[in-house]
């Protein structure tokens, strides 16, 4: 079954959003990396981790619970935003006590300072989480690409400017700031909407009851998906954490552009959908089979080619970060297929089996990453390529079990494509030794093999090529 126009639709426009934005933050990045040193954005990397648990905490997964409820009144809306606000002032004050503690664990005094300043982020950005929501919810991603990309641009500059001059890590910090100011300044501005400033007790407690299970499952998944990070800055080295950040980086700009756009709408998209199993399910293969499709050459490109994009566009000051991005790019496939699976545990409104999969989930990570953590980075990101498979089996587990529609039966439904894949990834892997240097093979490589790619998916009859060749020529026509 084809998806349905407004969903695809969406989907297009949350897609073209988020890559325009990481386009744009990608760009940036490379200019930030070549100016600023590994220790610096090891040191940023280690800010973040906090700044993204706390987020994490603020939500409390009521943007998501607000998302699936059919019936949402103004409210629930009011008391979302009340709960965000109430809690990221608490959780302010408690970075604000903590970051003396936190930089004597990482001997680095700087963090106690720079903890207080990007902490402000936090009450910043739970002021527009409704909002955004609200854009999400109406499936309109055209507001929340021009918010984001002016956002990100006069920050991103800003950042620059500042590196430019001096502030080192500090630059980073006052991009994240002014980034969280000018979307909470359009989002008011663009969004037709203004609360009651009600708290409702009964909002609150139906809510709670999606929200909480997700709130445990995220928080769950964002400590360990962390844990990285804290455990290389505190017992490898602020510097190794600056390379394993960097290699990550790449990955993680095309994974945030197809995971952000799938995820944004998916729930949304079908939550209509939530007690129909059948079409609920055609709808999921669709899904699934696509984005395999369009995410496959990518992910396998950037693997093949980690050596040349990193050491032509932040230099060979950098090179240490190659295998990790190249494992990450892989990790990073598979995890995106996963997370359609969770998506659908979300549409029916089953996050207590999420949460059942993510104490697996995470029990497996931990072992792995602890396991490597005495063996250096490489092998920190090679237990995360190893979870990563392990965790779309178990994240499948469910949705297999409730609709039919196991971890099996989609790679079987996925074989022509894997196939094209791995042929493309043959012909990537020898055109790349037919040229001397990088930038050739930066620039020839990838297009030869992705066009065999889709040569190959056509010669096959891949139904979701065409499916999807005709999508994007009506989106484009409308």
């Amino acid at each position: 079954m084809a998806l349905g126009d407004k969903v695809f639709g969406a989907m297009a426009w949350s897609a073209i959003e988020r890559l325009l934005l990481q386009g744009i933050q990608f760009i940036l990045g490379i200019v930030l990396a070549r100016i600023l040193s590994p220790e610096e954005y090891g040191v940023m990397a280690i800010l973040m981790v906090f700044i993204v648990f706390s987020s994490v905490f603020i939500d409390s997964g009521f943007s998501m619970a607000l998302t699936q409820k059919i019936n949402r009144t103004e409210n629930d809306k009011s008391t979302v935003l009340l709960f965000n606000l109430g809690i990221s002032i608490f959780c302010y004050c408690l970075l604000w006590i903590s970051s003396k503690e936190i930089a004597k664990f990482y001997e680095i005094l700087e963090l106690e300072i720079l903890l207080k300043f990007i902490g402000v982020s936090l009450i910043i950005n739970a002021l527009y989480t409704v909002p955004n929501t609200l854009f999400t919810i109406q499936l309109d991603f055209k507001s929340i690409t021009k918010i984001n990309l002016i956002a990100v641009v006069i920050s991103g500059i800003f950042a620059i400017f500042l590196a430019l001059n001096g502030f080192g890590v500090w630059s980073l910090v006052y991009q994240v700031l002014l980034k969280s100011v000018l979307t909470l300044v359009f989002t008011w501005f663009l969004i037709k909407w203004w609360p009651n400033w009600t708290f409702s007790k009964k909002s609150f407690k139906e809510l709670f009851s999606y929200g909480s299970k997700l709130l445990a499952s995220s928080l769950l998944a964002h400590t360990f998906s962390n844990i990285n990070t804290l455990l290389i800055g505190k017992y490898i080295s602020a510097k190794e954490l600056g390379f394993y950040s960097r290699g990550t980086q790449f990955s993680d700009v095309v994974f945030n552009v197809f995971n952000s756009s799938i995820n944004n709408v998916l729930l949304p998209g079908l939550a209509p959908l939530q007690n129909d199993k059948s079409k609920l399910v055609l709808h999921s293969k669709t899904i699934i089979r696509s984005t395999t499709l369009v995410v496959l050459p990518a992910f396998l490109t950037l693997s093949i080619l980690a050596e040349p994009i990193i050491i032509i566009l932040l230099t060979d000051k950098w090179a240490k970060a190659i295998p990790i991005m190249q494992l990450f790019s892989i990790a990073r496939l598979v995890t995106i297929i996963g997370g359609i699976n969770m998506n659908i545990l979300y549409v029916i409104g089953r996050t207590d089996l999420v949460l059942r999969q993510q104490y697996l989930c995470i029990a497996i990570r931990a072992i792995l990453v602890l396991s490597a953590l005495p063996f250096g980075i490489f092998y920190i990101a090679l237990a995360e390529l190893t979870t990563s498979i392990i965790h779309f089996f178990i994240n499948a587990y469910f949705p297999g079990k409730l609709l039919g529609y196991k971890a099996i039966n989609q790679i079987k439904d996925n074989l022509l494509i894997l196939f094209s894949g791995v042929v493309m990834a043959l012909l990537l892997y020898s055109t790349f030794f037919l040229f001397n240097d990088y930038l050739t093979q930066l620039l020839v490589t990838p297009v030869i093999a992705i066009v065999a790619y889709f040569l190959m998916l056509y010669y096959l009859k891949v139904h979701e090529l065409f499916m999807l060749i005709e999508k994007i020529k009506g989106f484009f026509s409308r």
